[in-house]
């Protein structure tokens, strides 16, 4: 089948663009002995996730233990790492489950997450990997100085049924390399080994070999790249591989175009411009501004453009944020040189919990 033949509004991904961003990250990381464990988070799925470990990668991320779930299910037991506090009693229920078929590791940044983790590893009879998640700037979640990290450090080692593993940030620019440094030799001095030293995003990927000390990596947007990474200059266009196929379904004005993707099939991410709030880039035509939705419509301004878009024309737009966007989806349509080579369903969509 020809891309031409897809009904849209429909998700791509272009295979050639794909493997590129995967050989052109693995082999940064690798040049530089830094261990690379992607997040399924942007992509989903299986086939990405398997690719991911076929050239190299030393484990795979997740952030909820659904996605870890949907890995493991498919035949994908690898080294996980979930950075993200798991409460209650259900939810441990199933981390344990996970943790008798693959090595698994979660974050934690309080004492009550590293009780309720101790309780349910050592009623199950299993070991759950814990790293400390440190605040790298973010202020989102993690210990605030690294005196508070030496004490969760030191109630995850002496606690049953957990294992010290280490510390992770997000992000983690060059400049928080004092922080992570300062971190580590508290730790050193009071006898506790580090073996995972986790780094992540995207946004400062090609920067991590500025700090030494971080052993592997998290980054989930590399694969597909998107009109944020492309305005940035860390995906070129032919490298932005994710992008859906749109079709101009009305044209109520000289100066408005209308799409047939809204909200459903672009997410409810914006991306602020030089124009602008965007809802994503518009190939074909790079002076139009994909300003607005409903959920079922694009809205986008062409006055701009010395030629316009006609009704029934078909466009391919560059997500602002390809995880939401990914997440509006059941299925990702792979594409090579204008040809449908496979149909990846979206098992880890909607796997909030």
């Amino acid at each position: 089948m020809r891309v031409e033949e897809l009904d849209t509004p429909v998700l791509t991904i272009d295979l050639d663009a794909l493997e590129e961003n995967l050989d052109r990250y693995q082999h940064y990381f690798n040049q530089h002995g830094i261990g690379l464990r992607p997040h399924i988070k942007t992509h989903k799925t299986l086939a990405v996730a398997r690719m991911q470990m076929d050239r190299g990668a030393i484990g795979l991320t997740c952030q909820k233990i659904g996605e870890a779930e949907v890995l493991v299910s498919g035949g994908l037991a690898v080294d996980i790492l979930i950075p993200y506090n798991i409460i209650g009693k259900q939810k441990l229920e199933r981390l344990c489950a996970l943790a008798r078929q693959t090595t698994i590791t979660v974050a934690a940044d309080s004492a009550y997450t590293v009780n309720g983790l101790s309780e349910a590893a050592s009623a199950e009879g299993v070991t759950l990997g814990v790293v400390v998640e440190i605040e790298t700037g973010q202020e989102r979640t993690g210990t605030i100085t690294p005196e508070q990290t030496l004490a969760l450090a030191q109630l995850i080692d002496r606690s049953p049924g957990l294992e010290f593993r280490g510390i992770m940030g997000f992000p983690t620019p060059p400049e928080t390399r004092p922080l992570i440094q300062e971190t580590l030799a508290l730790l050193d001095r009071h006898g506790l080994p580090h073996p995972m030293v986790s780094g992540g995003s995207t946004k400062y990927a090609l920067q991590a070999h500025l700090i030494p000390e971080l052993t592997e990596y998290r980054i989930g947007e590399y694969p597909v790249g998107g009109y944020g990474h492309l305005l940035a200059g860390r995906h070129t266009l032919e490298q932005c591989a994710l992008r859906v196929i749109a079709t101009v379904v009305s044209r109520p004005t000289e100066g408005r175009a209308i799409l047939d993707a809204g909200s459903k099939t672009m997410s409810a991410s914006t991306l602020e411009t030089e124009r602008g709030t965007s809802i994503g880039y518009i190939v074909e035509y790079p002076d139009a501004h994909f300003y607005g939705f409903s959920e079922e419509h694009g809205h986008v301004d062409v006055s701009a453009c010395a030629r316009k878009p006609e009704i029934g024309e078909r466009v391919q737009v560059l997500p602002v944020h390809p995880c939401p966007c990914v997440n509006e989806h059941n299925e990702i349509v792979a594409v090579r040189q204008g040809r449908v080579e496979a149909i990846w369903p979206v098992y880890a969509r909607g796997k909030i919990r």
